[in-house]
């Protein structure tokens, strides 16, 4: 009785790690490969991070439902390029005349236009301020996005930083990122849900995994050890 509980046990530890073994290496090495494919709804979310947006699950699914035509995709790629023209030699934006200035903004309102949205300029307590006649220091300023009913979808609250011309070409570029993802996404005609924030870390779980069945492995081997042994002992008992 003692030998037959050893062996079932030594064999059902063993069972059990080759099986978590097995397991391990091989959906869990599918998934970390299909992690590390960027999808185009991960690269609109991505896109829309650079944009620094209080949050972005609004805006994603709105974005989703309008529908860009070829001009209006060619006019956002004519106003980024143009943007970068401006911005590309650039050490600081306050350098630029005001001219360049006022047409950096133009190209953002433009942008933001075409992708069927309304921006509104606020100060920190959400009252509309014309940002030309707008004094430094007095107030902080936030922009709105809103869809066409008028309906709130995200803020983005700008900080000095982000007027940096590396930073500002980003949110330019980001923009146009963020298009070409919806673009590929309008292909398939069917609602893509937004990807979680963060993705599992499955690089870490595979090898845990894995060195878990090994130990599991060596725990039923020495289990079996002693069942052998008592084995050996029954079929050759000691002589007088």
């Amino acid at each position: 009785m003692i030998l037959k509980n050893k062996l079932k046990n030594g064999l059902k530890i063993t069972a059990l790690s080759l099986g978590i073994t097995f397991i391990s290496a091989g959906p869990m090495t599918t998934a970390l490969a299909d992690t590390q494919t960027v999808t185009p709804a991960q690269q609109l979310v991505d896109a829309l991070n650079v944009m620094k947006l209080d949050h972005v699950d609004y805006l994603y699914a709105y974005l989703q439902s309008i529908e860009l035509s070829e001009n209006e995709y060619g006019q956002i790629k004519d106003n980024t390029a143009r943007a970068n023209q401006i911005i590309r030699n650039t050490s600081s934006i306050d350098s630029l005349p005001n001219s360049a200035k006022l047409e950096l903004l133009r190209i953002f309102m433009n942008n933001i236009k075409l992708l069927q949205l309304d921006a509104k300029m606020v100060d920190d307590f959400g009252h509309k301020i014309n940002i030309l006649n707008y004094e430094p220091g007095t107030t902080g300023v936030k922009i709105q996005l809103l869809d066409r009913d008028g309906n709130l979808l995200a803020i983005m609250d700008p900080t000095r930083e982000d007027l940096a011309p590396e930073v500002l070409l980003s949110k330019i570029n980001a923009l146009l990122e963020a298009v070409e993802a919806l673009r590929e996404m309008s292909e398939t005609g069917v609602f893509v849900p937004m990807p979680a924030a963060e993705l599992p870390n499955t690089a870490t779980g595979l090898p845990n995994m894995i060195m878990l069945g090994g130990l599991l492995i060596a725990i039923g081997g020495t289990a079996l050890i002693p069942a052998v042994a008592v084995s050996r002992k029954s079929k050759n008992p000691a002589k007088a």
